[in-house]
């Protein structure tokens, strides 16, 4: 006969299986869309922020997101400004690759689907740069962005980038992970 504290001892990891299984099944959180710049703010005060700015997640498959950013500097409106980055889904969250990522940190609060990215610059005075975008329905229609969202597609779908960097299937995405605001502290 099997003693009580292993038939205990079963059913808690039973428990823990069918909860961690539940988990492991979460649908990753509506974050595709497009998004328009609300703010941009730096820490002290300067003009290292952007003046307009357009983001843009697509998914890609079950597991990974495409976010492409264009933008255009306060103090340089001339200047290439955009990025694109990867994002992948696993049982404990949304990471970004681990490429390039280092010094920036994305918040998303599902709530009010609003998406904050916070970067830190290489400067001397060690500036800290506050981006707060709100999700949009509007086409795009700032030729500038335009002409430079087009470019960030066009890195991301990069033979030559695939061929060095490998395919983002196979990216690292271990060490920035994609916030998100939890909705429970916000509810009434």
């Amino acid at each position: 006969m099997t003693p009580f504290s292993r038939i205990h001892g079963a059913l808690a990891a039973a428990a823990f299986t069918v909860c961690t299984g539940a988990a492991a099944q979460a649908p990753m959180p509506k974050l595709v869309g497009e998004y328009n710049l609300l703010s941009s703010t730096t820490v002290p005060p300067s003009n290292w922020g952007y003046s307009k700015a357009r983001v843009s997640i697509k998914q890609l498959d079950d597991h990974h997101l495409l976010i492409l950013l264009a933008c255009e500097w306060k103090r340089e409106p001339k200047a290439v400004c955009g990025d694109y980055f990867y994002a992948q889904w696993r049982d404990d969250g949304l990471y970004l690759q681990d490429m390039n990522t280092f010094a920036m940190r994305l918040y998303f609060d599902p709530a009010t689907r609003k998406l904050t990215i916070i970067s830190r610059g290489a400067d001397a005075r060690q500036s800290v740069r506050h981006e707060v975008f709100g999700t949009t329905t509007a086409p795009l229609v700032d030729t500038a962005l335009v002409r430079r969202m087009k470019r960030e597609q066009s890195n991301a779908d990069s033979k030559e980038n695939r061929r060095v960097f490998g395919p983002y299937t196979k990216w690292d995405y271990q060490q920035n992970r994609i916030e998100f605001q939890r909705q429970d502290l916000t509810a009434p």
